[in-house]
């Protein structure tokens, strides 16, 4: 743990560190780019970096990026990032008071917190739930890698049946490549590139980046401009510290929901701030008017947005399972590292991972500090138009799929992934269950096979009480989620 703290304390590392919040603060700042957009966009640049240096600038740019998206929600009241949409009920409402500058001051100061509270949970956490995981044999994985696809399918607030259609598609192109009992191809067309199964991160960049840069082509050829923006001196500390000194138990609060959601597969940053908000509207006293500019929703917002992503990679680095979509990006640059997510990672690289650990603590100080007295500099990034930006993102989009393995059949493999997500798109799909899919259909398959192998009668599948008690759980999740989905809103029990 010490060897990875002081590997995080070099100048590499305190870059690192910086450059990723630095970066993660503008793209978030930039409606319409958001921190999966990032991640993907620069997880070629870490291929150039240190394991461990690589990761905490991703982190910074995943932990940046959801506080980035409150600079414009609050000055502009266009949300930078889906999870800011309730910043900008509450920031813009007191930026016209007025109050931009203790807005953006609360918003970081909060993002930091909850960020900091997450990461403890982290350092804690991680390693006695991977050590747990050591334990598991296949009937635990194949009970779990279920539990998350079911999770993700029901968690979503798109039809069910498309959720699961889209974990389908990702366990099906996690098929491609060699058959791993017999060896032999499928579906590779005989393309020997695809020996090896689809490039990961070539099609993340083809799902999430290049999809973003021609959309962002499209609103600059439809002429949809942005308001002008309105820059605000850097707030006081002594007003934001006196500001949250009033309401330690909603930060408290806040961090828990934070954290906790984000453990879990399919509730990311977007989700969690709209629940946070409405557990504080509970617990408010009076004076503080929801919607309209309250302090105390504002902080329990971006608290919990980013509690969220500390919590989210808990499951991805103990367990190898993403618990948000950025998180799922995130999987792939640990792959790309070759750094295989789960419980053996911290037996093979613990120094790596306790100096992942202390960065992402100086992520969120750097969170702090950079959002105190630098977010009206970084809102100068709302100036750059559509049409430049959606031209940067292709571009790099291109040059980074090519730069992975100076290999053209990647970039082909690229744009198939970007026409394949507006097919998805267009038949209301989601993307993440597809991801999810993608990722964890090589472990379910294997584990599968394990399981079939050593597996003489159906009797023997008792001999596993934890695989099935998470199939109990599975069931019972499916079933509650039916049950509602099933049940007549009020609207349809109305006699006409």
């Amino acid at each position: 743990m010490i060897e990875g703290a002081l590997l995080v304390l070099s100048p590499s590392g305190i870059f690192a560190a910086i450059s990723g919040v630095v970066l993660g603060i503008v793209f978030g700042a930039i409606p319409g780019l958001t921190a999966t957009l990032g991640i993907a966009l620069l997880l070629p640049v870490t291929f150039l970096m240190a394991p461990q240096e690589g990761m905490i600038m991703l982190s910074g740019v995943y932990a940046g990026a959801i506080f980035g998206g409150s600079i414009s929600a609050i000055l502009l009241n266009t949300p930078g990032t889906p999870a800011s949409i309730v910043t900008a009920w509450e920031g813009h409402a007191m930026a016209r008071r007025g109050e931009a500058p203790e807005a953006l001051g609360i918003a970081a100061v909060a993002s930091g917190i909850g960020g900091l509270f997450s990461a403890v949970v982290m350092l804690l956490a991680t390693a006695p739930l991977a050590r747990i995981a050591l334990e598991f044999g296949p009937a635990e994985f194949v009970a779990l890698v279920t539990f998350s696809l079911v999770v993700v399918s029901v968690m979503l607030p798109t039809p069910l049946l498309a959720n699961a259609a889209g974990c389908a598609i990702g366990l099906a192109l996690a098929t491609v490549g060699l058959d791993p009992v017999t060896g032999e191809a499928r579906f590779t067309y005989g393309a020997f590139q695809l020996f090896g199964g689809l490039d990961l991160v070539a099609l993340l960049i083809g799902f999430f980046c290049m999809t973003q840069g021609l959309l962002l082509a499209k609103e600059a050829i439809l002429d949809m401009r942005r308001p002008a923006v309105v820059f605000s001196d850097a707030s006081h500390i002594s007003v934001v510290a006196r500001t949250l000194g009033k309401r330690v138990w909603t930060l408290v609060r806040s961090s828990v929901i934070g954290t906790f959601l984000g453990i879990l597969p399919a509730i990311g940053p977007e989700t969690t701030p709209l629940i946070a908000h409405a557990v504080e509207r509970r617990f408010a006293r009076g004076g503080e008017a929801f919607g309209e500019g309250s302090r105390q929703g504002l902080a329990a917002a971006e608290c919990s947005m980013n509690a969220n992503v500390g919590g989210s990679l808990i499951p991805l680095l103990a367990l190898g399972i993403p618990g948000s979509g950025a998180a799922a990006v995130f999987a792939g640059a640990l792959i790309l590292h070759g750094l295989r997510p789960g419980p053996l990672l911290f037996m093979e690289q613990p120094t790596i991972i306790y100096a992942f650990f202390t960065g992402f603590i100086f992520v969120n100080i750097f969170i702090i500090l950079l959002g105190l007295y630098g977010a009206r500099y970084f809102a100068v990034a709302l100036r750059v138009p559509k049409g430049v930006l959606g031209a940067l993102v292709c571009f790099f989009s291109i040059f980074g799929t090519y730069a992975l393995g100076n290999s053209l059949f990647n970039v082909w493999v690229m744009f198939g992934a970007t026409l394949f997500a507006f097919a998805l798109s267009a038949v209301s799909i989601p993307i993440l269950p597809v991801v999810l899919g993608l990722i964890l259909g090589g472990l379910l398959e294997q584990n599968l096979v394990i399981l079939a192998s050593i597996t003489r009668e159906r009797s023997d599948l008792l001999t596993h009480p934890v695989a099935i008690g998470i199939f109990a759980i599975t069931v019972a999740v499916l079933a509650i989620a039916l049950a509602r989905r099933l049940r007549p809103s009020p609207q349809d029990s109305t006699p006409p």
